[in-house]
């Protein structure tokens, strides 16, 4: 049995076999993509990677596993697509998701790193010379849900669903390299009260009547995560940089290295590229771009952490209503109106639209982050084997509003405000621009 030290749980344990694939290029590449792009502007050792984390994932899915699966085949398994789920991720991880949705008809715009993971394991040689066909077969339909290909149901969902080993890896992998206490939980007590039940003829991860506040302190580190560090106003700047530099180095700057990475083909020149490509490498390669181009300038400037500026940030939800309010929650997803919007704001800054960024978001309250529907419901299962939703159960999220929700809408620019008399009069008078031009939106 091979051993790897980790900061969070001491050794994880591998066999042979497991070890084989952590040291394949494919997986080797994850030491090079940051876990939280870059977080570490704001948290100075949020240095973590994708490495890191799937090794993390492993680890506690391996555990998960353990407790709920009989047959050792099965746990081995979940082990192998825990430790490969994430190889696809692009530069940047989750930043590169919304620059690949701008190029590609599809219906899953934001899922392509998860369509690369399957090609890669699919194709990639050494990872086949480790496992066999039938082993990589079982390894894809698990990561894609298709229970056909795998003996349990439950097995996805240790792996992808409401309560997976992923949450539970990065809520306490995230905090401890943000140097922060919100996400922790205590993952000893949740894994010991694991349970499933059976419906029709698939199996669904529970958790026993008897670890209900266990579980309410998961879904609090999890909410708290989200509101302090995922979307701290500093991450939610620098991820907004990345995306606009990227994207304006395809569009205004047709730089051939980005439109080769970020718009997406289905054949095997394209994945041998995209391997070549890690957050240090296209930072090194835009910085060596000529410098009145605008990927160079937005990437200059965070490489120099001199970013832009909150300049509005305004919860909309009574500040505009009906379709306006609407269209700003998913204003990211229409880049017409973002232009359009930008373009305005940008004329009342005198900025350059280009570097004008807007920005719609919105915090879910505590109550509605407990159940994401496109995962499944949290289950509590009661000793005589009937089974409650954890928000019906949970005395304290009973009683949570669930329309205490925040709708964001933010604007990000290179701007200067001047002295502190100059900097109220100018924020006044911004605010005012930018609400009449959402409010001319209702008309």
């Amino acid at each position: 049995m091979n051993e790897i030290r980790d900061p969070i749980y001491g050794f994880i344990e591998l066999t042979d076999t497991e070890l084989k694939i952590i040291n394949t290029p494919i997986f080797q590449r994850l030491r090079r993509i940051k876990q939280l792009a870059m977080a570490y502007l704001v948290y100075p050792t949020a240095n973590h990677t994708r490495f890191d984390h799937s090794l993390g994932v492993f680890h506690v899915a391996k555990k998960m596993a353990k407790k709920l699966l009989p047959e050792e085949e099965d746990k081995q398994l979940i082990g192998y697509a825990a430790l490969l789920h994430d190889v696809g991720h692009g530069p940047f991880s989750h930043v590169s998701e919304s620059i690949f949705g701008h190029y590609i008809e599809t219906e899953n715009k934001n899922k392509i790193h998860e369509k690369i993971t399957l090609k890669l394991i699919e194709n990639d040689e050494q990872l086949n010379k480790i496992l066999s066909l039938d082993q990589i077969s079982q390894i894809t339909g698990l990561l894609k849900g298709k229970s056909k290909d795998f003996k349990y149901s439950i097995m996805k969902e240790i792996v992808s669903g409401a309560l997976d080993a992923d949450k539970m890896d990065y809520l306490l992998r995230d905090s401890y390299f943000c140097g922060v206490k919100y996400g922790i939980f205590d993952l000893d007590r949740m894994i010991n009260i694991l349970d499933f039940y059976k419906e029709n003829s698939n199996i669904h991860l529970a958790i026993a009547s008897d670890g209900i506040n266990t579980l309410e302190q998961f879904v609090l580190a999890k909410y708290y995560m989200t509101r302090q560090v995922y979307r701290h106003k500093v991450r939610l700047v620098t991820d907004s940089m990345i995306v606009r530099g990227i994207e304006l180095g395809i569009e205004k700057d047709e730089i051939p290295f980005l439109k080769s990475l970020y718009i997406y083909k289905d054949d095997a020149d394209y994945l041998n590229n995209y391997l070549k490509y890690v957050d240090e490498k296209i930072l090194f390669e835009i910085l060596d771009q000529k410098r009145d181009s605008f990927a160079y300038k937005i990437f200059n400037n965070l490489n120099n952490r001199n970013l832009f500026k909150i300049i509005f940030s305004e919860n909309i939800k009574y500040l505009l209503t009906g379709k306006a309010r609407d269209k700003l929650i998913e204003i990211n997803k229409d880049i017409e109106l973002k232009n359009s919007i930008e373009e305005k704001i940008a004329s009342c800054l005198g900025c350059e639209k280009e570097f004008v960024i807007v920005n719609g978001f919105q915090f879910k309250s505590v109550k509605e982050m407990s159940g994401d529907d496109d995962e499944g419901k949290l289950i509590i299962l009661s000793k005589d084997g009937s089974k409650r939703e954890f928000q019906d159960e949970s005395l304290i999220f009973k009683s949570i509003d669930d329309t205490l929700n925040e709708i964001y809408f933010e604007v990000y620019a290179p701007f200067e405000f001047g002295s502190v008399q100059e900097k109220e009069k100018k924020q006044k008078k911004i605010k005012d621009d930018i609400i009449q031009i959402l409010k001319d939106m209702e008309v």
